[in-house]
């Protein structure tokens, strides 16, 4: 059976300087197999000729397309399309500039169970087939203004189904009403109610006007319920075969709630009307009418006064917005060569696109805005996406409940530790794990290239080494070692981050044990340390993203200059050593390691990039082969590789 259809206009927003129509023809009864034309357009920017420029497109279009019966459909509206390309290429022709406006549009035509479409600008074409909405008429054209000769460049084509819903719209419409929404909104069964509810969660997102067409489809009368029959049946009586139909409907459910008010208190008043002219009118009914009208009349001048402030209150809000858009720009170029001024104006169009996000209009514009400057400081902190790094090594292979912790270069050997084991990771195997101790809990380990042995601290507070194949608990002249988060060593010496104290405990070595302990920090303070590294100045980071330089126990000025627009605020490990110009920052909350670039001149960091994970949820540890220029990176479980 050949598919039937139903079709509306929709018109959305407030009235402004473009033009906007919606049209639809077709030859009347008896012609179904001619198909019919369907034209949504809007012409921005040309005032004085946009109407007849509209008219132009959709008679070109309809005379070509309805002249030759003969010919297939999807010839005619080819035809047609040149048709149309040629008059609009008159109209520029008759212009000094060449510029007739800016054109958004959809031209379509159904024939049985063929759709095809053409379109231009930002006009957008829609259809939603059981519960999946697609954009049919995606890539069809470039940007209006841009497209060349030949407004109508491309054709896209389909076969059309039993309930399916068509959409064409002057603008983007996902760009307002999120893909779910817009799907569960529109319902094949109730055209006209769609459209309603499409209007009613449009209206507070858009200020410029749009012209939407609504076409639903279904196999006629004979596959519809009795209910669905009827308004088929209302629907088609009020059509004119052969009539190109133009109407405009405005729905608001509002104005639709005081109608109904509205025709309650007319039926009243009629009845004491009647009374008064059958001379049976009261004081009392006389009052009643008084009292009526007052209501009325203060209703009306509420609403009157309400819409009008809620419509100066959006009009300040999407100039807001507009102001946001033409900050976001200016960052975008001054951040080629001010960083700091380029970060400073997208602060202000992010708290400026809060404001009206905060405040329940033009929430979907506001959102795009906000996602708009999300995506500028990303390329202002040079951001760099890794998808899917290379697994050199799955430990889990040896231990299937393995939860690494740290990792230990050495050599051409990367060992690997977790609570009591060390694995051995070369090139093309994982060895099985050696137990570092039965009874103690390791947290942080470190290789002493000085004394050629690894040393690890547990959660007691012991020091155990790994030399020669051998595990050893080290002693120090004070009987016990001072508890650390983390260790590392330089020039023969160990260094304890303590995170009680906040001090840098370091321990020189002796023959078979360690002296006492020796408070390294002598001036400046930290605070909640989470790690340290060493260069010949020893770096302590705080778990709010600080880091704190020491030379020689004294803390000395240091600052992150072009520091990243994101806020380093919960970092786990920092990384560099001697002879390294780099300094590395995990920070696994965020799925990134940040870099630094030491500045001898100045003693500071310069922030230079970071490096997203998103693949890698819980990442433990890192190291950098400065020799190789590779990233390695731990989880509980595996090795990644990054060539830098």
């Amino acid at each position: 059976m050949k598919l039937k259809n139903q079709f509306e206009f929709l018109f959305v927003g407030k009235e402004e300087g473009s033009f906007l129509e919606n049209y639809a023809y077709d030859l009347g009864e008896g012609e179904e197999a001619a198909g019919q034309l369907f034209v949504n357009v809007e012409i921005q920017n040309n005032p004085a000729d946009a109407e007849v420029i509209a008219e132009t497109i959709f008679d070109s279009a309809r005379k070509i397309f309805f002249s030759d019966l003969e010919k297939d459909v999807y010839t005619r509206f080819e035809d047609a399309l040149k048709e149309v390309n040629k008059a609009i290429t008159a109209f520029k022709a008759e212009t000094v500039s060449k510029f007739i406006g800016n054109i958004h549009a959809v031209i379509s035509v159904v024939a049985g169970k063929e759709l095809h479409l053409s379109q231009c600008g930002d006009a957008e074409a829609y259809l939603i087939r059981k519960k999946f909405c697609s954009i049919i008429s995606e890539g069809l054209s470039d940007a209006a203004g841009e497209v060349g000769d030949e407004t109508f460049s491309n054709i896209a084509s389909g076969t059309l189904e039993p309930g399916d819903f068509v959409v064409f719209a002057t603008t983007r419409l996902l760009r307002y009403i999120s893909k779910t929404d817009y799907i569960q909104t529109m319902r094949p069964q109730d055209l006209k109610g769609s459209l309603a509810d499409l209007s009613d969660a449009l209206a507070p997102e858009i200020l410029s006007k749009i012209g939407i067409i609504g076409i639903v489809f279904h196999e006629g009368l004979s596959a519809l319920t009795d209910s669905e029959k009827k308004g088929v049946r209302e629907y088609l009586e009020d059509e004119k075969p052969g009539f190109a139909r133009r109407d405009r409907i405005k729905l608001n459910k509002g104005i639709g709630f005081l109608k109904g008010v509205g025709k309650k208190i007319v039926h009243y008043m009629n009845e004491i009307l009647t009374g008064m002219t059958s001379k049976q009118m009261t004081k009392d009914k006389i009052l009643v009418l008084l009292i009526i009208i007052i209501v009325l009349l203060t209703g009306v001048i509420w609403y009157v006064k309400n819409s009008g402030a809620q419509q100066r209150e959006l009009e300040r809000l999407d100039a807001v917005l507009t102001t946001v858009r033409e900050e976001i720009n200016t960052a975008s170029l001054r951040g080629l060569s001010n960083k700091d001024g380029a970060a400073q104006i997208l602060a202000d169009a992010e708290n400026k696109a809060m404001e009206v996000l905060n405040s329940g209009n033009l929430r979907s514009k506001a959102n795009e805005l906000l996602g708009l400057i999300q995506e500028e400081k990303k390329k202002l902190d040079n951001v760099v996406y890794v998808t899917n790094p290379r697994v050199i090594a799955n430990l889990a292979e040896k231990r299937e409940n393995v939860s690494a912790l740290g990792m230990i270069p050495q050599a051409e050997h990367l060992y690997v530790y977790e609570y009591n084991a060390l694995y051995d990771v070369l090139i093309d195997r994982v060895e099985s794990p050696v137990t570092i101790d039965d009874n103690e809990t390791v947290i942080s380990g470190v290789y002493d290239n000085d004394n050629k042995a690894m040393l690890f601290i547990t959660k007691s507070g012991k020091v155990i080494q790994y030399a020669n194949g051998q595990f050893q608990f080290m002693d120090t002249d004070d009987s016990t070692f001072r508890k650390g988060v983390a260790i590392d060593s330089y020039n023969g010496r160990m260094y304890l981050l303590d995170a009680e104290s906040n001090q840098v405990w370091r321990y020189a070595k002796k023959r078979d044990q360690y002296g006492s302990a020796e408070g390294y920090i002598t001036s400046g303070t930290v605070t909640n340390p989470v790690d340290l590294a060493i260069d010949g100045f020893i770096y302590v980071l705080q778990n709010d993203g600080k880091i704190m330089k020491f030379d020689r126990g004294a803390m000395v000025d240091f600052a992150v200059e072009k520091a990243p627009l994101d806020p380093i605020q919960n970092p786990t490990r920092i990384h560099t050593e001697l002879d390294l110009n780099k300094i590395f920052i995990l920070e696994p909350s965020k799925y990134r390691v940040v870099v630094l670039e030491k500045d001898i001149q100045s003693n500071n960091a310069v922030y230079s990039t970071q490096y997203v994970f998103d693949s890698i949820n819980d990442v433990r540890d890192m190291y950098y082969d400065k020799g190789s220029n590779r990233l390695y990176l731990l989880d509980p479980q595996r090795i990644y590789e990054v060539i830098l």
